[in-house]
């Protein structure tokens, strides 16, 4: 049957219960390589249920680069070739751009529903729990639809308002060259990075227990500042992962690994530390009886 054939449904190998316990850095790769095939499974399945998301994401990037045709156009045209070169150049660029954007949202910021899916499948990876990709994903996929599209507004809206806040900050700062106004880009850029870092909390966090959206909110922002160096230093490899990407392949070669290797080299990394980090912090203090947020535990006759 191939790869995929009559695979979707077998529960993932556990850990041997005599086996040494490895932590950490061992265990991530461990579990990378015991899983892999189970990964790319997971990978498919999570690139083709989030295509709409990725699809709204690439035109959404193509609007935001129609007002800067004339500026690609200057530059490529710089290059003294003829017309219809020149047309094709232009459209190269503006595809591998929009395609690079889209996937690296998807990638950075997950797609909702989808992501809540993919998030459970990945936790139970890291606790060594048995988990059906298919049902077990369709399941978590129902039971967190509606704060998973919640999350996706509330991603695009500020999808929209902080590209332009980016772009209003720069150009001002181009027209009147006041320092202040890239002092405020800076700041934009800054609270954008630490909104991308949040974002494997967020899917951690929904899956794992039963909170409202500004709990949601609210605990991954704690967890995140809790432990910046080391989401800081994840999220930059993950964006450029992304971006090396499209500059060693071509647009369709670097969609296709992207969205096929992805989620398993650029965004298990991040996933697996939220939960290593939920399971020891929040968790451990729940056990304790003395919960740091007020929150819900979804399994806590497993606690």
């Amino acid at each position: 049957m191939g790869l995929f054939g009559g695979g979707y449904n077998k529960p993932g190998k556990g850990v041997d219960k005599n086996a040494p316990k490895k932590k950490g850095f061992f265990l991530y790769w461990d579990i990378l390589i015991q899983k892999f095939v189970k990964f790319l499974q997971l990978n498919s399945l999570y690139s083709v249920v989030s295509i709409i998301w990725i699809v709204l994401l690439y035109f959404f990037a193509t609007v935001a680069l129609s007002g800067h045709m004339s500026a690609m156009s200057e530059m490529v045209t710089g290059a003294q070739i003829d017309a219809t070169t020149n047309e094709n150049l232009i459209s190269a660029m503006v595809f591998g751009l929009c395609a690079m954007f889209a996937v690296g949202v998807f990638m950075l910021w997950g797609s909702g529903p989808a992501s809540a899916s993919f998030s459970y499948i990945v936790r139970c990876f890291t606790r060594g729990e048995h988990a059906w990709i298919v049902s077990d994903g369709r399941d978590k996929f129902k039971e967190n639809f509606k704060q998973g599209i919640i999350v996706t507004i509330i991603d695009a809206v500020i999808l929209v308002f902080g590209t332009n806040a980016l772009y209003f900050y720069y150009s001002a700062y181009i027209t009147y060259g006041n320092m202040v106004w890239m002092i405020l880009c800076y700041i934009a850029f800054l609270l954008i990075f630490v909104y991308t870092m949040i974002h494997p909390y967020l899917y951690q966090i929904m899956v794992t227990f039963e909170c409202s959206i500004g709990q949601l909110y609210k605990n991954a922002v704690l967890l995140t500042l809790a432990n910046l160096p080391i989401n800081f230093l994840l999220t930059l490899i993950e964006a450029l992962l992304v971006f090396l990407s499209f500059m060693i392949f071509s647009p369709a070669i670097a969609i296709l690994f992207t969205l096929i290797l992805g989620p398993c080299i650029m965004r298990f990394p991040g996933e697996f530390y939220a939960a290593r980090v939920i399971e020891r912090s929040i968790i451990k203090d729940m056990k304790q009886k003395n919960p740091p947020v007020q929150i819900t535990y979804l399994e806590e006759d497993e606690v």
